[in-house]
């Protein structure tokens, strides 16, 4: 609407010819950005491939080919402001003094504000963030080279099993492509709540004849949640991020009871630390004892997925897979690497060890496609093995 009027305002005027910043597409769309739009981040919403755009102070940069690129445009304060103005409207409940607010454009962007006392003075942030991968496949993945191609075939049955699973590792690492990936490989006449703090992942759209939940909730609000979850009649639980001990606690609370099918991301790196490191922020927001909720906590997850950026930060790359194994007999804890990337040739190994436990789950779930994924692990293990393959112990693990 405002673009049609800027451009019989041109032409009735005989201003069609005017010159305008390179970074616009053409001059009406270079006016209507720089007056009501999205000023000079307006280009990096036409750049597919960019994942990531960023402001601070007047400066503005793109992420492209892996690295943040100064751009050439800028932004002044005043219209810094009137564009977090205009964006804070989808959430008009979010007072926009607040020194860090996030929000979803109904485009898709997150855009993350820091602001107030979290910045220095005339440096206020905003942060733009976008998915660049729209067909959730894992022949996908593959293309990309976040997973080996050779996996496919062994993370389709692995998916489809049932067991628990976490997507670990730093931001931008693929962890909710790929969550979402294993989601659309789910029997979809099960149904499925999904906890997000922001509403970004469309399953309604991905899967439009699952009976999926989807549920917007984050900070205490998580915490009287629980009970009625579990009376909501879900066969699983999807959490887009786990990223503090509310969240935490309520995965735990329903996986621990049994519940399979779950997924989840969580920004953690350390494989091997990783039922200490979530059992540690349960208790620090909701108390209890640490060795029966780490005990918990590896009971609930079956195999943790943790993935990594390459320098060039446009290359994801899957750096491993690791059951997570707990004996009732011993109490002990164990980790299983069944997968490896090999930074150095760019490459994977595999591990073929599958505990007897996760057996005993897939004979309740999916025993043809548990079957199938143990062939597929013992042949890639073959023609590609590990070297010097150990299970770790880590250092939390009590012996009974």
């Amino acid at each position: 609407y405002f673009k049609d009027l800027i451009s019989k305002y041109l032409k009735d005027n005989a201003k069609s010819g005017s010159s305008y910043p390179k970074w616009h597409k053409s001059l009406t769309d270079a006016i209507f950005h720089e007056v009501w739009g999205l000023a000079g981040i307006s280009a990096w919403m036409d750049m597919p491939e960019s994942s990531s755009a960023k402001i601070i102070g007047e400066r503005i940069y793109f992420l492209i080919d892996g690295k943040m690129i100064l751009q050439q445009q800028k932004i002044s304060q005043n219209r810094f402001n009137a564009l977090k103005k205009a964006l804070l409207l989808l959430t008009p409940e979010v007072p926009g003094s607040s020194p860090n607010i996030e929000i979803l454009m109904y485009s898709g962007q997150r855009v993350t504000f820091y602001g107030g006392t979290l910045t220095k003075e005339g440096q206020d942030i905003m942060v733009f963030r976008k998915y660049i991968v729209f067909n959730y496949t894992l022949e996908e993945q593959a293309r990309r080279k976040t997973i080996p191609e050779e996996s496919i075939s062994l993370l389709k049955n692995l998916a489809q099993v049932g067991f628990n699973v976490l997507f670990c590792g730093a931001v931008r690492t693929a962890k909710t492509t790929m969550l979402t990936t294993f989601q659309l490989l789910e029997d979809k006449s099960l149904e499925g709540v999904l906890i997000e703090s922001n509403a970004e992942i469309p399953l309604h759209k991905l899967m439009p004849g699952a009976p999926v939940m989807q549920l917007v909730c984050d900070g205490e609000a998580l915490s009287g949640i629980t009970k009625q979850l579990m009376r909501s009649d879900g066969d699983y639980i999807i959490c887009g991020e786990a990223r503090d001990g509310n969240m935490l606690n309520l995965l735990v609370e329903i996986a621990n009871r049994g519940t399979r099918h779950c997924k989840s991301t969580i920004h953690l790196t350390d494989v091997f630390d990783i039922a200490y490191d979530i059992a540690n922020m349960i208790v620090n927001k909701k108390g209890g004892n640490l060795e029966h909720t780490i005990i918990k906590v590896a009971k609930s997850f079956h195999y943790v997925f943790s993935f990594i950026q390459l320098s060039d930060r446009s290359q994801k790359r899957l750096k491993g897979i690791h059951e997570i194994r707990y004996d009732y007999k011993t109490h002990r804890i164990s980790i299983h690497q069944i997968c490896r990337y090999e930074l150095e040739s760019d490459s994977w190994t595999f591990a073929y060890d599958i505990g007897e436990d996760k057996q005993a789950i897939a004979k309740e779930e999916n025993f043809k496609a548990f079957l199938s994924f143990k062939n597929e692990l013992k042949k890639l293990a073959g023609i590609y093995p590990m070297r010097n393959y150990e299970a770790v112990i880590p250092f939390y693990s009590k012996e009974g």
